[in-house]
């Protein structure tokens, strides 16, 4: 079981109905690993993390915002998928903001 809650519910950045949730995570971390997490963290549910290979290739998701080949951060861009009914959005400074699906209530409680 996780104890430690990397996503935080972020309301005013909810959308179209759905729960936001801003996701933090070790730098040390892979962006696509924090995906994983958060999307079974706020799905309250653990599995095989190769269901992410049905949405996006995790090791093309790291490349992307991995460092430039001179070391300097990229600054500029996003990308934005749907795993398992959450829209995830990364900005190039590698932070995370999950749209739940519709019908997921953030208090617990499915619709």
């Amino acid at each position: 079981m996780k104890t430690d809650c990397i996503t935080e519910r972020a309301k005013s950045l909810d959308r179209d109905d759905r729960a936001a949730y801003r996701v933090a995570g070790d730098d040390d971390d892979d962006v696509s690993t924090r995906v994983i997490q958060a999307i079974e963290e706020i799905g309250d549910e653990d599995g095989e993390s190769t269901w992410l290979y049905d949405s996006i290739d995790p090791d093309a998701l790291d490349a992307i915002f991995d460092d430039k080949h001179d070391g300097t951060p990229r600054t500029n861009g996003k990308v934005v998928f749907t795993a398992r009914g959450f829209e995830v959005v990364v900005h190039s400074d590698g932070s995370l903001t999950l749209y739940a699906p519709e019908g997921h209530d953030p208090d617990g409680v499915d619709a």
